[in-house]
């Protein structure tokens, strides 16, 4: 009978240390490592897509552009409603370009209701994210130079990038 109670004693602490062991790590990474995983990820994950969806908007234009805009903006609002640790300023940002984007393909479209909606969110966004002139003829005049620039980048001819390669030391 003594013995048996020594080993219900020794099954007994095992349990609490592997009870104790258990909840410790689900602490650590509740409160430690999965928020700096989760943060690493959306840092990695929205980049990546962040570029494709400029490529798509950029490149195919149309539908298959606005569909990854839309996408990516589902990827920012997914972001701020888990509260992963993400820089506010840029979520503002790329959710206010995306809007910009998205107001120049439904333009394009001729759809000026929707268009409307989206350069009102894209100004929501710039005054969230402190921008002083949020109004409208600032943003479309801003979207218009950088979808200008972003041109110029696409545009140039291979001799001209090849020459530009060449005077760098």
């Amino acid at each position: 009978m003594r013995i048996v109670k020594i080993l219900l004693y020794c099954v007994a602490c095992l349990l609490a240390f592997f009870t104790a062991a258990a909840a410790s790590c689900v602490i650590r990474v509740r409160y430690g490592n999965l928020t700096k995983l989760k943060t690493g990820m959306a840092y990695s994950y929205t980049s990546l897509f962040g570029e494709y969806s400029f490529l798509q908007y950029n490149q195919a234009g149309g539908e298959q552009g606005k569909t990854a805009l839309l996408d990516y903006l589902g990827i920012l609002q997914k972001i701020r409603n888990q509260r992963i640790p993400y820089p506010e300023n840029t979520l503002h940002r790329d959710s206010a370009l995306t809007y910009l984007r998205l107001y120049r393909l439904e333009v394009t479209a001729n759809n000026p209701t929707k268009a409307e909606q989206y350069l009102g969110s894209a100004q929501t966004e710039f005054s969230n994210m402190g921008k002083k002139d949020a109004s409208p003829d600032s943003l479309i005049k801003l979207i218009q130079t950088r979808e200008a620039n972003e041109a110029k980048l696409y545009n140039n001819d291979e001799d001209a990038a090849f020459s530009r390669n060449e005077k760098k030391p």
